[in-house]
């Protein structure tokens, strides 16, 4: 039972609360401190989206009113992720922070494999840090510090400082380091109120603060594009007489409100020439999840806050709300409300919406919209596809010799000539049995005319010529830039002499998407952050650190982390530098061995030799490696040495 469980403060992580309870107990082995919290071996000190929290509630005293979903809500990250997540996922994602097994957690959240990374170090606000000590006699973690994207403090607007304690710390999985430990004294910093950069990365703070105390809905992906939607839809300048968005319209006018520095700083810069970037997938409904971090960022530039955002009204619907009715008369679902989904698209001629509507008979409609009355809900303009239920019942009319074909059409809920259309699809025999005519005879519209393309020889040579003209004067442009250029004549060419346009089109591009990067200079930029890594890993923490590739690669800034890890391939002088910098096992044993022998050295203690081992943390296999037993002997010999020249000085 943890009774020395301390009571959790306002807004406080887990990781903080786990932190002071290290503190109160004094475990002498960091690892006793996480089993006795969670009851296992096997969990591990995590900031920000910890697991395990039903053993956690568990191990509590019996009086204790917390429970794991209490922890969940409001001493985790997960609140400022649960708006922008699918139902589905947040419960599964809930389920495993209560169960055993969070290894998929950061995994479902996109932060894996998303561009944006996690700060590197815990952060603290210096008067957040004063006010916690006067009311509480201590300060702690505060949650709305630690995530990507905030750099300042909602409350007090000052920046947000770094502490030495690593959000990654690979090395030493089973320490929670409490805010009284990492935090410092400084001068705070505030934010210029008039300053364009400094003003909106405070209302980001304050909408993830939004998100983590008082948004307490979780509206789902469409809801999300909806309101999208409707905000952009507000702005005739971003949207098309057709209701489309003009992306390239708004990539500007967002790229005309955030300065570019804002949005290097915030890991969210936006690429006009890459044309499916993170802002153009969150206007278009991709079915992928977007980091919470962006969507802040559309919002605010919509001119709306989080808490504003959320409440905008639906607007109405041209064809009304879900269901719609089955108009297929020989379903057994007639006039019955059983559509749940309606496709809206736009005529081209009016920018009318025109709905189309899908039964599960296979009955598929449209109509022109909007809906002025309720009665426009039982009618259609076209059918699009009749169906196999309709189809079938037209069959059997048909082999019925007492039916005339306007009783089947009024049957079927169409007249005679669309039933003769729809018996010559389905390739129905004629005559029927009460008539010798065929349907081509009865109704001469059934008649095909044969569809030419012609053009004349004098004008396609001139589209021609002017397509070489415009690939002339744009040799560095692409087949879409070029179709652009020239959609004209593109069309033409394309409808009447397609063969000819496709021999004189510039090659496919093999990564048109991308624009070309300079890699020497970012080989240069990440060799120099490689090494002020390795340096900062060489004086980091009471105990030495392995620098491995890993290591350094995690300690590294943004960008640079994020090229060493998916471009290393093309970095060949940081690869080198990362060759010659990064230890071995064996090496860093050895090092650990020298500093070992240094805090002996520091203590005026002469260690023997199973002392020296187990200071340095050297396990039976590593120890017995050629270079360890070598460096062993020689600290060893070098204490001897000491006390004989101690002996014979007078």
């Amino acid at each position: 039972m943890l009774c020395a469980f301390p009571d959790p403060y306002p807004g406080e992580l887990v990781y903080s609360i786990c932190a002071r309870f290290q503190e109160r107990v004094q475990y002498p082995s960091l690892r006793s401190t996480v089993e006795d919290l969670f009851q296992t071996k096997n969990a591990i000190a995590i900031f920000d989206l910890p697991s395990r929290l039903d053993r956690l509630v568990k191990g509590l005293h019996p009086s204790s009113c917390y429970t794991a979903d209490y922890f969940i809500d409001n001493h985790t990250l997960l609140r400022f992720y649960s708006p922008f997540l699918p139902l589905e996922r947040l419960k599964l994602i809930r389920s495993e922070m209560c169960g055993n097994n969070g290894s998929k957690i950061h995994a479902r959240l996109g932060i894996v494999a998303g561009s944006i990374e996690m700060p590197l170090y815990l952060r603290y606000c210096p008067l957040c840090v004063q006010e916690d000590k006067e009311k509480f006699g201590e300060c702690y973690w505060h949650r709305e510090h630690q995530l990507s994207g905030v750099e300042v403090c909602p409350v007090h607007g000052m920046f947000l400082e770094k502490s030495h304690v690593s959000t990654h710390n690979r090395r030493h999985i089973y320490e929670f380091t409490s805010a009284e430990q990492a935090t410092q004294q400084v001068s705070p910093h505030p934010v210029d109120p008039f300053n364009p950069c400094h003003k909106i990365l405070l209302q980001i703070a304050r909408d993830v603060k939004w998100l983590l105390n008082d948004c307490r809905i979780v509206p789902g992906e469409d809801v999300l594009y909806q309101n999208y939607r409707c905000a952009v839809m507000s702005n005739s300048e971003w949207v098309t007489k057709a209701g489309r968005v003009r992306v390239q319209e708004l990539l500007k006018a967002v790229k005309n409100f955030y300065p570019d520095e804002v949005l290097e700083r915030l890991q969210c810069p936006i690429n006009q020439q890459i044309r499916d970037n993170w802002l153009v997938q969150l206007v278009r409904l991709t079915k992928r999840f977007h980091h919470p971090l962006r969507h802040l960022l559309l919002i605010q530039f919509l001119r709306y806050r989080a808490s504003e955002f959320f409440e905008i009204k639906k607007v109405a619907m041209p064809f009304g709300s879900s269901p719609w009715y089955c108009l297929n008369p020989t379903c057994k679902h007639y006039k019955a409300p059983v559509i749940e989904q309606c496709q809206i698209t736009y005529n081209q001629e009016n920018y009318q919406p025109v709905g189309i509507f899908a039964c599960s008979c296979g009955f598929i409609y449209c109509r022109n919209g909007p809906d002025k009355s309720p009665e426009d809900a039982f009618r259609y303009c076209r059918v699009r596809y009749y169906g196999s239920v309709w189809q079938e019942s037209l069959k059997a009319f048909w082999s019925d010799a007492s039916l005339t074909l306007k009783q089947i059409g009024e049957r079927l809920g169409v007249d005679y000539k669309t039933v003769l259309r729809q018996a010559d699809k389905l390739h129905l025999s004629f005559p029927r049995p009460n008539t010798r005519a065929t349907a081509t005879e009865m109704c001469p519209s059934l008649k095909s005319s044969p569809i030419s393309y012609n053009c004349m020889p004098d004008t396609l040579e001139s589209y021609h010529k002017q397509w070489l003209e415009v690939m002339a004067a744009n040799p560095e442009m692409g087949r879409t830039q070029l179709r652009n250029q020239a959609y004209t004549i593109y069309a033409q060419l394309y409808k009447y002499d397609r063969e000819w346009l496709k021999k004189h089109l510039p090659p496919r591009r093999t990564n048109n998407a991308t624009l070309n990067v300079e890699w020497e200079s970012r080989d240069a930029q990440t060799v120099e952050a490689v090494k002020v890594a390795f340096e900062r890993i060489l004086e980091e923490g009471e105990r030495p650190t392995w620098i491995s590739r890993t290591a350094i690669s995690n300690s590294l800034g943004h960008p640079a982390s994020s090229w060493v890890k998916k471009y290393l391939n093309k970095l060949p002088q940081t690869t080198k530098v990362l060759e010659e910098l990064a230890e071995s096992k064996e090496e860093f044993a050895v090092r650990r061995i020298q500093w070992a022998a240094q805090m002996f050295r520091q203590e005026n203690v002469r260690p023997q030799r199973w002392q020296l081992v187990r200071r340095a943390g050297l396990r039976k296999q590593v120890r017995e490696l050629p270079l360890v037993t070598e460096a062993i002997v020689n600290v060893l010999e070098s204490f001897k040495a000491i006390d004989t020249v101690s002996q014979t000085d007078p």
